[in-house]
């Protein structure tokens, strides 16, 4: 360890006198000073920026955060609300239709597809509303379906057009699945599908399932009135 140190005493003090010796000591010792003042402003700014940039970063990740925070629970609000508005739409339209069941059923992506990346179209029965004293029509597998499983929802008659509707024999041709989920009730005798969409975009379907034909004029005033509660 002497050694070494004495090595580069010898080394850098022959460099200090023959810069001495060819520019004189004020010269030597001004510049000697300035290498000190450069190097302590940068080790000071160096430090500075350890310092500030990591808080710069956390204070940056706890704003994002917050930020998400705030939108999700306005989204939240804003979803408890309309759903609110919803519901109350349906079992007006219930009651001034005079049908039987009214379920609400949203499109949604569940996983993808590992060689394609193509999302799965799903859906969800989010709302299903049946009028009291009917046979409740229990929809549980009606969540997380894969859209493709369901022929109503491939059948150019009930997707391609906003509006459609048959009687209960005809339905069974149309979807089978969904046929026998209401089977349990021999007194339906009429089927109708509207499809909402929500800023141009296909967003659900309502079903409504009735004893008699419904009003289809009041339907259609009702379904304009979802679409319209969505698009708020």
């Amino acid at each position: 360890m002497f050694e070494t140190l004495f090595a580069w005493f010898k080394e850098y003090g022959m460099l200090m006198l023959g810069a001495i010796k060819k520019y004189g000591k004020k010269a030597v010792f001004a510049i000697f000073m300035l290498g000190v003042m450069i190097f302590s402003i940068e080790y000071i700014i160096d430090k500075k920026i350890n310092k500030i940039v990591p808080q710069s970063i956390e204070s940056s990740i706890e704003r994002n955060t917050e930020i998400q925070e705030t939108a999700h629970t306005e989204k939240l609000i804003k979803s408890q609300e309309i759903y609110s508005d919803i519901k109350g739409a349906l079992r007006q339209m219930m009651h001034e239709v005079r049908c039987e069941y009214v379920y609400l059923i949203e499109y949604h992506n569940g996983s993808t597809n590992i060689a394609t990346a193509f999302p799965f179209r799903k859906f969800d029965v989010t709302m299903d509303i049946c009028k009291d004293g009917v046979p409740y029509i229990n929809t549980t597998a009606l969540k997380d379906e894969h859209v493709t499983k369901y022929d109503i929802f491939d059948n150019p008659e009930f997707t391609k057009q906003q509006f459609a509707y048959c009687d209960r024999k005809t339905f069974e041709k149309v979807d089978v699945k969904l046929y026998h989920m209401m089977s349990g009730n021999k007194d339906i005798k009429w089927v109708y599908t509207y499809n909402l969409y929500y800023n141009n975009n296909l967003l659900g379907a309502i079903l409504v399932l009735s004893y008699k034909e419904i009003d289809i004029k009041k339907f259609i005033n009702y379904m304009h009135e979802l679409e319209n509660i969505f698009n708020k």
